[in-house]
């Protein structure tokens, strides 16, 4: 390990160069302003900070991370490579501050970088960011990004009285004389990197359970956070964008692991996620392709319980590139096993145990063995649909999302069908509205809120379909619908909604009998006696 020491020209000097560069494994930078401007306070006043370790390598990684907002050029071929394995957030704030050669990419944020140097401060830290970095008093401040840039320095200092002009001069000398300490280590493995990188993190925060599987898992041709990266553009539309890590890792242990619990990972060699990731990938698409064919969920944010991807991914992982299609009977299972997981919201709290369970048992179904998949208590009654109110990414409402889009719902008043895909792809509550609206009810005086918003008093309804319903009590809208009664009837089967609802106008009765009928529904796909 080689202990040395580096001005700041040096290291800028390097970083400009592409000697100095982040591994992709690294966090991106997170400093705040605030916390920037401490360390450049730190430096300029001589405490100490830590150093920076460097990993000296003269093979290129296949991925790297930005410096913050700024794209490094590549390397000189004939130099080797420094890897920051430590104090990445300490170099980025110092090229970042004192640089004026790169442009930040597009969209990425630097005002953190425009900081100044408060001329005759009284403040305990006289460095400052201003509102507006173009127009500024001189006299006043000074920026450092000028500190190493002598033409501009002259510019700015050239009509300041000498008692000004000493501070800056003062200023630069000190951020001249600043060294930064630099351990630095050689090596070509790896595995012994990433060793290193884990240990130095956590002394500090410590990595959560995938930035560690990133690094343990890393070698020169492998990168999970980069499969990660790419799995998770390529399924955008789907929403695993919004979702983060997590889920993918969930995944990732049931078909390594045949366990839910990510941490169970950390048994294995970093080999057996790679071999195994190509059989991994082929999981998740395949079961994402069973959710939208067969169950109508076009989104994650409509996936009750995220386990259920998990179980699925199992279910569906091969290691051929063309897998043999699913047995028909095997499919019934699976879905059975969906709808009883959900209306008994087996994993709404964690479940990893219930989980476990079932990953285990949908691996027999899969090998065509005797299994348990899907039988477990259900208790499943009226309640169900009158106790819960309409939450969007509730388990609760998201099942009862997806037993509606089983239907094929019409719309109520044009009797066209309702495109499931474009109204279940956005996963929000827009196209979801009261049969028997809020106004009408709340001009009735007698209920409340919970009892307004039950999951009973939902539907799928098209926004011109109810922006024509507005507040009309279902008898009087019911003007609009066709006036043909078996279309009519036929509108409101595909919503398992009663006719007695547009006849009579109670909402009582409404709720006993839709109730009836959700319930029914639920249990035929269930598969409930």
């Amino acid at each position: 390990m080689a202990d040395t020491y580096h001005f700041i020209t040096d290291l800028i000097s390097d970083v400009k160069r592409g000697r100095i560069r982040i591994p992709s494994f690294q966090r991106g930078f997170v400093w705040d302003r605030d916390r920037v401007a401490y360390f450049i306070d730190s430096i300029y006043k001589g405490f100490p900070f830590g150093s920076v370790l460097i990993w000296r390598t003269r093979n290129c990684l296949r991925t790297e991370r930005n410096l913050g907002p700024y794209k490094l050029p590549d390397n000189e071929a004939e130099y080797p490579i420094d890897y920051v394995l430590d104090g990445q957030q300490r170099i980025t704030s110092i090229f970042g501050i004192f640089q004026n050669s790169l442009t930040a990419e597009d969209g990425e944020p630097t005002e953190w970088t425009d900081l100044f140097f408060e001329i005759n401060s009284k403040e305990s830290i006289p460095f400052k960011y201003l509102e507006d970095i173009t127009n500024y008093d001189p006299t006043k401040f000074f920026p450092l990004k000028y500190v190493f840039d002598a033409r501009n320095y002259r510019k700015v200092t050239r009509d300041l009285d000498d008692s000004l002009a000493e501070q800056i001069d003062e200023l630069i000398e000190r951020f001249t004389k600043a060294r930064i300490p630099v351990e630095r280590f050689e090596s070509e493995e790896p595995k012994y990197v990433a060793t290193v990188f884990e240990r130095i993190n956590r002394q500090g925060v410590e990595l959560d359970t995938f930035q560690l599987l990133s690094v343990w898992n890393w070698s020169e041709d492998f990168d999970l956070q980069e499969k990660f990266k790419e799995v998770a553009e390529e399924l955008e539309p789907f929403g695993f964008k919004e979702v983060g890590s997590d889920l993918l890792l969930k995944c990732c242990s049931a078909v390594v692991r045949n366990r839910v619990d990510p941490e169970d990972f950390m048994k294995l060699p970093g080999s057996a996620v790679r071999n195994k990731f190509q059989e991994i990938q082929t999981g998740i698409f395949r079961a994402i392709d069973f959710l939208k064919d067969e169950l109508n969920v076009f989104s994650l944010k409509l996936l009750p319980m995220e386990n259920i991807l998990a179980v699925l991914a199992s279910f569906f992982a091969s290691s051929q590139t063309q897998p043999h299609p699913v047995p028909q009977e095997q499919y019934e299972v699976i879905k059975q096993w969906f709808w009883r997981a959900c209306f008994s919201q087996r994993y709404a709290r964690g479940g990893a145990k219930s989980t476990d369970v079932d990953l285990e048992e949908v691996q027999k179904l899969k090998a065509g063995k005797p299994h348990k998949l899907g039988e477990f208590d259900v208790s499943l009654d009226t309640s169900f649909f009158l106790k819960n109110s309409f939450r969007m990414s509730s388990v609760a409402t998201n099942t009862f999302i997806l037993l509606l889009a089983q239907g094929k719902p019409l719309n109520f008043i044009q009797g066209t069908k309702i495109s499931l895909q474009d109204v279940l792809s956005q996963g929000n509550r827009k196209e979801f509205h009261h049969i028997f609206p809020k106004a009408y009810l709340g001009t009735l005086q007698k209920y409340k809120d919970d009892k307004i918003n039950c999951l009973v008093n939902f539907s799928l309804l098209a926004r011109t379909d109810n922006n024509k319903i507005k507040n009309h009590k279902p008898s009087t809208y019911r003007t609009e619908m066709p006036a043909n009664d078996q279309t009519f009837q036929e509108i409101i089967a595909t919503h398992l909604c009663p006719a007695n609802a547009f006849t009579d106008d109670n909402y009582d009765d409404f709720l006993v009998s839709r109730a009836e009928l959700l319930l029914q529904k639920a249990k035929e796909l269930s598969k409930l006696v």
